[in-house]
């Protein structure tokens, strides 16, 4: 043996590989790994010391080493290493003779030190078989648990090394087969699976050395003798365990014995193994895989003619088809499922028998797809689509009867013969089976198979059980591949396809597989070269196909969904540039520019979820690609047919379908372009026949086609709508109705009114704004819209609303076009909104609360409308919408869905009321203190998003304001900053006389600052981030406001005006904080600002900042509440020496009616500490003054003594020193026996 000492430099220890040989029986599992992948590692580098020290450690065995299991891996993995050069056969005795030693030491089985020892012998048999063996065959004859585990070694060691071990097998099966028929049922498994992993050591070692025949007389015999009793003994075990592991060594023994013995064997052996094959999945594989190896032999012998008769075969093939529709249980054995190398397996069957018996073979198959029985249809089919390319030539005549068998079972409805079928007839196509109308009956199979929708998923999953997990959605995969195939890789389809598909876009059935029938279409003429010369020729030679107005109103309205799955909104755009010669000549170079700004839009669908409006932008695209179409094509013959076949296609959507609502507008924006008008008038009565105005969408739908309409044909649009109203409820079918239900007269009723105002509504929107004004006026000053305001469902009142709004709309559009007029009776308007807003104390409808919020958000928008037309609000009407509206910002926060939006239309009402109200800067800053007054409640509420609500308002309407009253005039007229605005220089004009009122600003007085500013000082301490924010923001716009405005005379703004600027950007500053990190400290926050506002203040408006701070200091929210306290002894500290006697009496009242108001103990300490801050920085005699005036009211007023939080004035002079020393020198200096005071 070579030393194992003599190592290189690189080689590791001794001392080393003993540590890592220890460390296998560590107790953390981490290390015993980590000291296995090591020793793996070293083991090519030096395996004998790897072996020495493995040997060492297993002397003891399994008692004193913990882990025998990882040692001896290692060793297998050491003797794998060893070179030829290495090999010391005593040596290699020594641990083989270990391993046995330990495998049989034990009567367990199987445990995981056996077979790691059992892998160290065969790793010594790669290199010394002949010893490995002998060693083996010692044991052969020893307890019954060792001569289990050494039969496995060799079973393993034929797998591992079939080519030494093949040559063998004469010594292995003599000594093997005398004990064999004494062999116990528990362990006849481990012998059966040796017994076929030996016999699949000679097939190979045939295989590889063809001239070398190891089956000899002796071998034969033994093999004869181990056949007939596995046969007849364990194969009939009632031990299934026992039958199946002699089935499979059976399967691979019948190659090997002789012809005779085979065929003697047939009639036993066949019925075993097909009996098998009707158990679960995993027995079903060893039934099936010996199965084939019998076929094989028994019909495709070289030494004689086949065994079997197809008759015979019969029985075999009728039990192998159900085995093809064995549900998949979902295990994985290597990389494919246990059911899917079955199915291989059954194929393979059926291929050996149909290589001898090919036409027999065919027409059984055919004839068990007549017998319909779904497991025997099912396999017939598959089996058909599997050996169709591989005996195609033998086949070639029996196309017709293949053919005739498909189209029997078009009509199946179970799924797993329609995934058959339709799979089969891919592969019918691919060998031309497919011509004539016959074939395009199997295309429109496989397109009504891609129209699968989710509707029939479920219809179809509730009334059949899956074959072979089958779903629908599968089916419809399937189907989707095949016809891609069938367009894409068989260019003998090509004539099939064309232009049949064209046919399948228009059917209702179809329509869920329009856009894999679009990317077909796309697909031939891209790979056509000539396809687009001929194309419109072969439209014309079949009249079945329609024609190019039917394509192109289907393909249209079906853009509606960009979000459906294949894209089909994208597809049905490429197809249309591919069809594009079909159409008008001059349509083909607007759509090359069109359709890639469309496509561009619908290309991201994650991206387009984003966007909550997307389909409402992505319709109004598809309006106006119809609308520029039609004036590029210019002709009025086809635009007229296209109507006609948009009038047609109504049978194709049902009214609940969005598509529907699509297809109302296209016929209308087509009717704006056509100058018959009784062409229109006509198609106006079809469409309002048509559409199912109690659905809401139908109803939007067909009111905006309506408003469409009347952009050119405004009279015969009104004069159509009038007739409506005027027939409301006359027809002879409703009034006898009515008679017997006031519901059915109520929501008949709802709809039509609702139907009715949408259409008004949307006439006056898109018609032309030169001749609205009459029109709009006749509809209001004839209150036929009050005919209207009698609706109770939600919805029908969200569509009064919505014509309301569309109205009001008009009127501006009006205006923008250069044609404005007042819209008369626009108070009467709002009145009409504010009643449909409210809550009708009748109303029983499902879900009225939410629609209801959803009828006042419409309401909202609609009251921003008509009070941002003509004429302007009055201060009444302005008051009445206020009172109705302001109570929203209360409304609960959920469902916040439906709440935000309302709440963000609510201020932009306000904003729009303040925009558009008063002459001048200074009549809308009195609107603007009005309007923030009504919404101080809300900014100071208790709860949170009242107060986040209030404080948004608040800052949208400043910045309006800024925007509107300090940017600036324009001569122009327009509003806000323009790039033509002006600044007044008021030193020019000295005063505001010369100039029109509109532009005079109102002065800083008039923003009432300090009433403001303690209002929302509070607010920057408050609770919730976003008020301390929003606060900030609107203490910037006040004072920026502020600061462009004119000063009065005399006044001072607390220092000079860089001083205030300084101030200004701190508080800009600190805002931006706000922005960028909300981790800030809050108090820090608040002190700077207190310290910015404490400058930007005039005199007066600190002193009406506080006079006004009781409230703020009584405020709920305590840090709000602490916060104002801070500001005000802030103000008195840096700013005290400014105030009057009067102001810091009025001042000490305000503070000590908070006082007596605040029932927090620790907080009405703090307003006596400013209190006495206010002594301390002001003017101690009228403090203490104010201190007695009111304690002596109490005294006179209130029963101090059961005050429930104590009597104030008590704690007033207990906290603040200033006032007790006051006191003190008062009550000890008497002058004529009276206090001096």
């Amino acid at each position: 043996m070579a030393s194992s000492s003599s190592l290189g430099s690189s080689i590791p220890a001794p001392e080393a590989v003993q540590i890592l040989v220890s460390s296998l029986a560590d107790e953390s599992p981490m290390v015993r790994e980590a000291s296995m992948a090591s020793l793996k590692d070293i083991s090519p580098l030096n395996p004998l010391l790897v072996l020495d020290c493995c040997s060492a450690v297993s002397r003891g065995g399994r008692r004193r080493f913990g882990n025998m299991a990882g040692v001896f891996q290692v060793m297998a993995f050491g003797v794998r290493a060893l070179d030829k050069n290495d090999i010391d056969a005593s040596y290699i005795g020594k641990l083989a003779k270990i391993a046995t030693a330990e495998i049989i030491s034990s009567k367990e089985l199987n445990a995981d030190w056996q077979r790691a020892a059992a892998s160290l012998l065969v790793a010594i048999g790669s290199h010394l078989p002949d010893l490995m063996m002998e060693e083996i065959f010692l044991h052969l004859s020893g307890p019954s648990s060792a001569l289990a585990a050494m039969i496995q070694i060799l079973a393993d060691f034929a797998s591992a090394d079939a080519l030494q071990f093949a040559p063998r097998l004469k010594g292995v099966l003599s000594r093997v087969l005398p004990i064999l028929g004494n062999v116990r049922d528990a362990q006849r498994p481990i012998f059966a699976n040796a017994f076929k992993c030996w016999c699949q050591a000679v097939w190979q070692y045939n295989v590889d050395f063809p001239s070398n025949s190891l089956i000899d007389g002796d071998v034969m015999s033994f093999l004869n003798s181990a056949f007939e009793l596995l046969l007849r003994v364990w194969a009939a075990s009632r031990d299934l365990k026992v039958r199946v592991s002699s089935v499979e060594a059976l399967g691979q023994m019948v190659g090997l014995i002789t012809r005779t013995q085979l065929k003697t064997a047939l009639p036993r052996l066949i019925p075993t193994i097909l009996e098998l094959c009707k158990k679960d999945q995993d027995i079903a594989l060893i039934a099936t895989s010996s199965l084939y190896n019998l076929l094989n032999v028994s019909l495709l012998s070289e030494t004689g003619p086949p065994l079997l008769e197809f008759e015979e075969l019969t029985v075999i093939l009728s039990t192998l088809l159900p085995v093809i529709c064995m549900d998949n249980d979902g295990k994985e054995h290597s990389d494919f499922s246990v059911g899917l190398k079955t199915y291989n397996e059954v194929q393979r069957c059926f291929l050996t028998v149909g290589s001898i018996y090919p036409e027999d073979l065919f027409s059984f198959l055919l004839n068990k797809c007549r017998l319909k029985e779904e497991p025997l249809t099912f396999g017939a089919l598959c089996v058909l689509k599997h050996l169709l390319p591989r005996s195609s030539e033998a086949w070639h005549n029996k196309r017709p009867l293949l053919v005739d068998a498909v189209k029997s079972l078009l009509e199946e409805q179970s799924l797993g013969i329609r995934k058959a079928l339709s799979e089969l007839i891919v592969v019918m196509a691919s060998h031309c089976y497919l011509v004539g109308p016959t074939a395009e009956l199997f295309v429109e199979y496989l397109v009504r198979h891609c129209a699968l929708s989710e509707q029939d998923r479920i219809d179809l999953e509730s009334s059949q059980a899956k074959v072979g997990l089958i779903c629908p959605t599968e089916l419809r995969a399937i189907c989707e591949k095949g016809l891609l195939l069938l367009t894409i890789t068989i260019p003998e389809m090509e004539h099939v396809l064309w232009p049949f598909l064209l046919k399948m876009i228009i059917p209702r059935a179809y329509t869920g597989a329009v856009a894999m029938v679009c990317r077909c279409i796309a697909e031939l003429c891209r790979y056509r070269s000539s396809f687009n010369n001929n194309m419109l020729d072969d439209c014309k030679d079949r009249s079945d196909i329609p024609n190019p107005e039917e394509l192109f109103a289907r393909l249209v309205v079906l853009l509606h969904n960009p979000l459906v799955r294949e894209q089909r909104a994208t597809q049905i755009l490429t197809v249309l540039c591919y069809l594009a010669p079909m159409f008008p000549r001059n349509i083909n170079l607007f759509w090359q520019d069109e359709i890639p700004k469309m496509k561009a839009y619908v290309s991201d669908p994650e991206d387009l979820k984003l966007d909550p409006s997307y389909q409402e932008t992505w319709d109004d695209m598809i309006i106006n690609f119809l609308a520029e179409s039609l004036d590029v094509i210019q002709d009025t013959d086809w635009v007229i047919s296209l109507g006609n076949a948009f009038t047609k296609q109504y049978a194709l959507y049902t009214p609940d379908d969005e598509h529907s609502a699509l297809l109302h507008r296209c016929l209308g924006i087509l009717l704006q372009k056509v100058n018959d008008r009784a062409y229109v008038r006509g198609k106006i009565d079809w469409m309002y026949k048509q559409a199912n105005i109690t659905i809401p969408t139908n109803r939007l739908g067909l009111a905006k086609a309506i408003g469409l309409v009347a952009a050119s044909h405004l009279d015969t649009v009104l004069d159509k709508l009038k007739n409506i109203l005027d027939n409301v409820g006359q027809s002879i079918f409703q009034r006898f109705l009515s008679l017997f239900s006031e519901s059915y007269r109520t929501e008949e009723s709802d709809d039509v009114h609702a139907a009715l105002a949408l259409m008004y509504g949307y006439a006056a929107r898109y018609a032309p704004s030169m001749v609205i004004e009459a029109r709009i006026d006749a509809l209001v000053g004839t209150n036929m819209l009050s005919k209207l305001l009698h609706v109770r469902h939600p919805t029908a009142k969200q569509a009064v609303i919505t014509a309301i709004d569309l109205l009001g709309r008009a009127v501006i559009n009006a205006a923008e076009n250069g044609a404005p007029f007042p819209l008369k009776r626009r108070d009467q308007l709002l009145d009409y909104i504010l009643t449909l807003m409210g809550r009708d104390e009748s109303d029983d409808f499902a879900d009225s609360s939410l629609e209801l919020l959803r009828t006042q958000a419409l309401a909202l928008n609609a009251c921003t409308t008509l009070v941002s037309v003509e004429p302007k609000l009055t201060i009444e009407t302005r008051n009445r919408v206020m009172k109705a509206t302001l109570g929203f910002f209360a409304l609960p926060n959920d469902p916040i869905d439906v709440i935000n939006p309302l709440i963000d239309n609510l201020i932009t009402l306000l904003c729009a009321i303040l925009l558009t109200s008063g002459e001048d800067g200074r009549s809308r800053a009195e609107q603007l203190l009005h309007i923030l007054r009504q919404i101080d409640q809300y900014v100071s509420s208790h709860v949170d998003y009242q107060r986040r609500r209030g404080c948004l308002a608040v800052y949208e309407m400043l910045v309006k304001f800024r925007m509107l009253c300090v940017s600036g005039y324009c001569a122009l007229g327009c509003r806000g900053s323009c790039t033509h605005s002006k600044q007044i220089d008021r030193t020019l004009h000295g005063n505001f006389s010369n100039l029109p009122s509109a532009f005079v600003s109102p002065s800083r007085e008039a923003l009432s600052l300090g009433d403001r500013v303690i209002m929302y000082l509070p607010r920057c301490a408050d609770t919730d981030s976003e008020v301390r924010k929003l606060s900030a923001q609107i203490l910037d716009q006040l004072f920026s406001i502020s600061l462009s405005l004119p000063k009065p005379l005399g006044s001072s703004v607390g220092g000079d005006i860089e001083l205030c600027y300084g101030a200004l950007s701190s508080l800009e500053d600190v805002i931006a904080i706000l922005r960028s990190d909300s981790s800030i400290d809050p108090s820090e926050v608040f002190n700077r600002i207190v310290n910015s506002v404490c400058i930007l203040l005039t005199k007066d408006e600190l002193v009406d900042t506080l006079h006004g701070c009781m409230p703020a200091i009584c405020n709920r929210i305590k840090q709000s509440a602490e916060g104002a306290i801070l500001a005000v002894i802030e103000f008195v500290t840096k700013r005290g020496a400014e105030l009057s006697e009067a102001n810091i009496s009025r001042t000490a009242q305000s503070l000590l009616s908070a006082a007596g108001h605040v029932t927090e103990k620790q907080l009405r300490l703090e307003v006596l500490g400013a209190i006495s801050s206010l002594s301390e920085n002001t003017n101690e005699k009228v403090v203490f003054n104010e201190v007695l005036t009111a304690a002596a009211r109490d005294i006179v007023t209130k029963d101090i003594s059961r005050l429930r939080c104590g009597w104030s004035m008590q704690d007033a002079f207990h906290v603040s020193p200033p006032l007790v020393n006051y006191s003190c020198i008062i009550w000890i200096s008497p002058r004529n026996g009276q206090h001096m005071f």
